[in-house]
């Protein structure tokens, strides 16, 4: 098993696609809008992804399927209320509906693991996070998003908390470039990264933030650095369930490593799965021979990590074909009684 989580380019695969994803064997997949164009291809896809997968464990095939301006399954007519919408509307009974529609959908496309909930503190900054968060505060991000995790979980989903410490307060887009952040380990602590530490318990995975913290590590962005994510996350937190990084493409990450560079440099650092989620069949060779090189004391406890999570994917069957029209009308009701907050800055998140 090679420890990475791959794009993958089109509605099908390649050959080329093929023939690296069998014989490099990643952990898992991800897929965007790209890939979704009709409810019985996509399918096909997810199920192909399986087959090529060797072993007794599923591959993670995951998703950014938040809601509001991120989410993936448009084109197929699932079109989900966003967090802060629903934070909006005040009921847990909608947010737990929310989740419980959105992880029939992800369970009929054969996708078994949701990039979601965003637990970063909401801010007024053009920093990619708009219309995503469940709040500026943080006893409403933990109560909204815990409702949203519990309910997602339930349903046999896997969710991955996002962007660990923290990102509310950056004022640019990671995906153009590395935002500056200033805090200690206990600043954090008492504001931005309290809704992980409060949900930690309930959640398989987190995913790191890519940000350049100086009190914390002056060198490395928080994604690549052994003091955050070994020292802060793991040591201090005790955190023990898989850790992602964010997409290693971003202009946050990619204008100063190459993908070989910075899968390596995250697995050092702590992390369990870099994500390289574009150009995979140019990159993913070179990100396989630098994984291999590293010492086996640093892929062990990483081997251990992820087998665990694949362990406990569920295998729950799919909607049938003539639920899933019942399905795309009862989201659409749900979806109209919940409006969307105002407008929000434009971010490549929402194009992927």
């Amino acid at each position: 098993m090679l420890p990475v989580i791959a794009g993958v380019e089109g509605l099908v695969l390649s050959a080329r696609e093929r023939e690296l994803f069998s014989r490099l064997q990643p952990a898992g997949y991800i897929l965007f809008t790209r890939n979704i164009a009709d409810y019985e291809l996509t399918r096909e896809l997810t199920d192909e992804l399986r087959r090529l997968t060797t072993g007794p464990d599923e591959p993670i095939i995951a998703i950014d399927q938040e809601g509001g301006r991120v989410v993936r399954t448009a084109e197929i007519g699932v079109q989900l209320p966003s967090a802060a919408a629903l934070a909006q509307k005040g009921s847990s009974h909608h947010i737990r509906q929310a989740a419980y529609y959105n992880a029939n959908c992800l369970h009929t496309l054969g996708v078994n693991t949701n990039f979601a909930p965003v637990l970063d503190l909401a801010s007024p900054h053009a920093n990619a996070l708009p219309s995503r968060c469940w709040g500026a505060g943080t006893q409403e991000v933990i109560s909204h998003a815990g409702v949203w995790n519990r309910a997602t979980f339930g349903r046999g989903i896997q969710t991955c908390g996002k962007h660990f410490p923290g990102m509310g307060a950056a004022e640019c887009d990671p995906h153009h470039d590395l935002p500056v952040l200033h805090g200690t380990r206990d600043s954090f602590l008492a504001s931005a990264s309290m809704p992980f530490t409060a949900l930690m318990p309930e959640l398989p995975s987190l995913m790191i933030a890519h940000l350049l913290i100086p009190e914390i590590d002056a060198e490395l962005p928080t994604s690549l650095s052994p003091a955050l994510v070994q020292g802060f996350l793991r040591d201090q937190l005790g955190y023990e369930g898989v850790v992602f990084t964010d997409d290693l493409c971003m202009g946050a990450i990619a204008k100063r490593y190459t993908p070989a560079e910075s899968a390596a440099l995250a697995l050092r650092a702590g992390c369990d799965l870099p994500l390289v989620c574009h150009d995979v069949v140019e990159h993913l060779e070179a990100v396989a021979a630098a994984i291999e090189a590293l010492p086996a004391d640093i892929l062990e406890p990483v081997m251990r990590r992820v087998e665990r999570f694949r362990l406990h994917i569920s295998t729950q069957k799919p909607m049938a074909f003539i639920e899933w029209n019942d399905y795309l009308k009862n989201v659409a009701d749900f979806t109209a009684g919940v409006p969307e907050v105002g407008s929000t800055p434009g971010s490549p998140v929402q194009n992927y």
